[in-house]
């Protein structure tokens, strides 16, 4: 349960770092550009909590595997990335684009085996970065470990 509070605390504050308005946000066809972020799941990543926050400041999100709209910011807790690929892009042209995420250990009685995510950006239909990490049983992914930011 603690591991939980810890999550959710986490995503509250990684929602609230990103969410901010300028002045660029009001223009009409604006500075902006349009992104996706795909994240893959490999390993055991059944076993660990995880959490995923998606910020788009200007525009909203749409999930690339139904087509819903989504808010932003986004929080994807353990249920939604209970899948092997998770896709999100924004429906118009994003002011800022963020992705922050942290995992956790589901149990601390048992062992599991590593689990790695490959997390891969697009602007404007071209990658921009892609980012590979991996997780052990009893070592922590913050949000330092996966924190990217666009302007």
């Amino acid at each position: 349960m603690r591991k939980y509070l810890y999550l959710s605390a986490v995503c509250v504050c990684m929602a609230l770092c990103f969410v901010g308005c300028s002045k660029d946000d009001d223009e009409p066809g604006g500075k902006g550009a349009m992104y996706e972020v795909t994240i893959e799941q490999s390993g055991d990543f059944r076993s660990f909590i995880k959490s995923v926050v998606v910020v788009a400041n200007g525009t909203r999100l749409k999930d690339g595997a139904t087509g819903e709209s989504l808010a932003s910011p986004l929080i994807l807790s353990d249920e939604e990335l209970a899948v092997e690929k998770v896709t999100l892009t924004t429906t118009g042209k994003a002011i800022e684009f963020a992705v922050s995420g942290s995992v956790v250990d589901g149990e601390d009685g048992v062992v599991n085996e590593p689990m790695q995510w490959v997390v891969t950006v697009y602007k404007n239909g071209k990658e921009i970065e892609k980012k590979s990490l991996s997780f052990r049983d009893g070592k922590e992914i913050g949000m330092d470990d996966l924190n990217l930011y666009y302007n």
